[in-house]
């Protein structure tokens, strides 16, 4: 089964999608339906077997180069909370434990230690 066919209207403000059914169906959306329809979406892929893999699938990404991102102390609990910045999916809300926190921390300053193949700019 293919997905709905998308289409970009020429404002840029609405997408229109049309579903291959008999008779065709057709939803238009401003951003604020699509950012709805993408977090119920998520909502159901969260409940769905499989499972999102726990391990990152190598190869299969489309990254987004240098998003914003803020941190926030969880004064309650104690952890960390991370939102990152993603054009496709908006701000993504993330709480992380204290000890994954530390992890993540250690995991980045090792990472900018390297020395790149290419040099910066």
């Amino acid at each position: 089964m293919s997905g709905p066919d998308l289409e970009l209207d020429d404002d840029g403000r609405t997408v229109t999608m049309t579903f291959a059914t008999t008779p065709a169906a057709t939803l238009k959306l401003d951003v604020q339906e699509l950012e709805a329809l993408l977090e119920k979406l998520g909502e159901f892929r969260a409940l769905m077997c499989p499972d999102v893999p726990w391990t990152f699938p190598e190869g299969r990404s489309s990254p987004i180069g240098d998003p914003p991102w803020r941190t926030k102390p969880d004064l309650l609990y104690g952890n960390v909370f991370l939102h990152i910045r993603d054009p496709r999916f908006g701000w993504l809300r993330n709480i992380i434990s204290r000890e994954n926190a530390r992890s993540l921390a250690d995991a980045l300053q090792k990472d900018t230690e390297i020395i790149p193949w290419v040099a910066e700019p």
